[in-house]
């Protein structure tokens, strides 16, 4: 379970239109209606999101590795992208016509390099936050890299350094602090409560 998610539902969503299986490694004509497809497409973006952001909770992200070619994938985003916003990224500007194109450009680079370069991945919009349906959109693997490299070269995934990968949420956890809150109270009333048939602070003498 991800920040923010129950199922893997919307996932699915993120995988059916057009656009945006165009972009992957299937032609979206030919399995644009396969729901086959598209489950085991959600699936496997669902678990590399879910390892990910398990990596950036428990090790230091400026040191993390995600490929053979980080410094490459590095040094070509700085070149390419020297003025991309990382923290927080607008995803009407990364998906204008110019910055796909851009973008295109850019990943086939690394087309001979990165395996399953152009497989939709799930990237975050803003690096602060953890995956949730909101913060979330498809981009090709090697764009997910680029940005994700830079993110944690560049420390700002460290927000999230040593943080539980799968909070409960919030009305979860008011629910569990009300239940021990009721039993604490009730032990408290038991505890204050005297005994029938107790013996009296004012018992008769014993007689001889």
């Amino acid at each position: 379970r991800l920040v923010g998610l129950r199922s893997k539902q919307w996932y699915q969503r993120r995988v059916r239109g057009k656009k945006e299986m165009a972009r992957a490694n299937v032609h979206a004509s030919k399995y644009v209606n396969d729901a086959g497809l598209e489950e085991l497409w959600a699936e496997k973006a669902f678990r590399h999101a879910q390892v990910y952001f398990k990596l950036i909770c428990s090790i230091n992200c400026t040191k993390l590795k995600l490929s053979k070619f980080d410094d490459e994938l590095y040094q070509q985003f700085l070149t390419s992208f020297p003025r991309v916003k990382l923290d927080v990224i607008d995803e009407e500007k990364l998906k204008t016509v110019a910055a796909k194109r851009r973008w295109r450009n850019f990943c086939s680079l690394f087309e001979h390099h990165v395996e399953d370069y152009n497989f939709g991945t799930l990237l975050r919009l803003d690096c602060k936050e953890g995956y949730s349906e909101a913060n979330t959109t498809l981009v090709p693997r090697v764009q997910f890299l680029a940005i994700e490299i830079a993110r944690n070269r560049q420390g700002l995934n460290m927000c999230h350094f040593g943080k539980d990968p799968n909070p409960k949420p919030a009305a979860e956890e008011q629910g569990e602090a009300k239940e021990v809150e009721e039993k604490e109270g009730d032990v408290g009333e038991k505890a204050e409560e005297k005994p029938e048939g107790g013996n009296s602070e004012e018992a008769d003498p014993p007689t001889a």
